[in-house]
């Protein structure tokens, strides 16, 4: 597998369902005071009557694939750390597609039983909560989400957390054989196992703010409006801001590109109003 490509294979689905979760957070969230303003006898209600199932459905597809997306870099963060020669076979530039759009099928297909079920979710923007078409029951797949959820981005940090620790001290205690390791290459793999062990513990903030509202709902109901508006900001920031974080403050060789990127725009913008300006004095 080539060193640099295969990241870049995990940026490229992250940023995706980045961007479409952020598109979603304003059909999901913005639509109640915009759909309010338009008609404001219901306006809201009859939105979610309309499209709030769907929306619900693929805000859940974008959260839970970056979920499991991060457990696809923990394995081959751990191929590589158990078997370097056979890890480019099992995670080669091919397969990683492979894994991820296989990962996202599936995450789909399990969503969409509850789905077409009589117990399909609607997020509801008023309480911040996904209520059930069969409440106060729940689909069983929904119900097995919110009992076992929280385990997967915090054992995925956990196992993280433990390469990256092991790596250390095999190198602290084999200076001689760690001086031929390329620099770059220890890099790249601290930088993904970073990057893995960020996006579990992120997640997590997501999952364990969301478990206190499901397990304790009278007593989040009971807290200050304050207090729960800053849960459910904290929440939706734990998802939005996610990339940001892992692929731009954390990792240096996206940044540089991005920079890069944004700096050759500035250049151009500027050389443009340069060169119109000149034109009218010419003229």
């Amino acid at each position: 597998m080539s060193s640099q490509s295969g990241p870049f294979i995990y940026i490229i689905f992250m940023t995706i369902f980045g961007i479409s979760e952020k598109l979603i957070d304003f059909l999901m969230v913005d639509a109640w005071p915009i759909s309010e303003w338009i008609e404001p006898n219901g306006g809201y209600q009859k939105y979610r009557h309309a499209v709030g199932t769907e929306v619900s459905l693929l805000f859940t597809i974008c959260y839970l694939a970056p979920l499991f997306l991060d457990w696809i870099m923990t394995f081959h963060r751990m191929s590589i750390f158990i078997s370097p020669i056979k890890s480019s076979k099992w995670f080669s530039d091919t397969k990683v597609v492979v894994y991820c759009t296989g990962v996202t099928i599936l995450i789909t297909i399990w969503l969409l039983i509850p789905y077409f079920s009589n117990c399909s979710l609607n997020f509801n923007a008023l309480t911040s909560y996904h209520e059930s078409a069969c409440a106060p029951s729940r689909h069983p797949i929904t119900l097995f989400q919110n009992n076992f959820l929280i385990y997967v981005p915090i054992v995925s940090m956990v196992v993280n957390s433990g390469i990256l620790i092991y790596q250390k001290y095999l190198r602290n205690r084999w200076k001689s054989t760690a001086s031929s390791i390329s620099l770059s290459h220890v890099k790249r793999e601290n930088e993904m196992i970073r990057q893995a062990c960020f996006i579990g513990v992120y997640l997590s903030v997501y999952e364990i703010l969301y478990l206190h509202m499901r397990l304790y709902p009278q007593h989040f109901e009971n807290l200050p409006f304050e207090l729960q508006t800053i849960s459910y900001d904290l929440r939706l920031l734990a998802i939005s801001s996610l990339n940001f974080f892992v692929y731009f403050v954390l990792t240096k060789s996206t940044r540089k590109i991005v920079l890069k990127s944004f700096g050759s725009v500035n250049h151009l913008h500027l050389s443009q109003s340069f060169s119109h300006s000149n034109a009218r004095i010419l003229h």
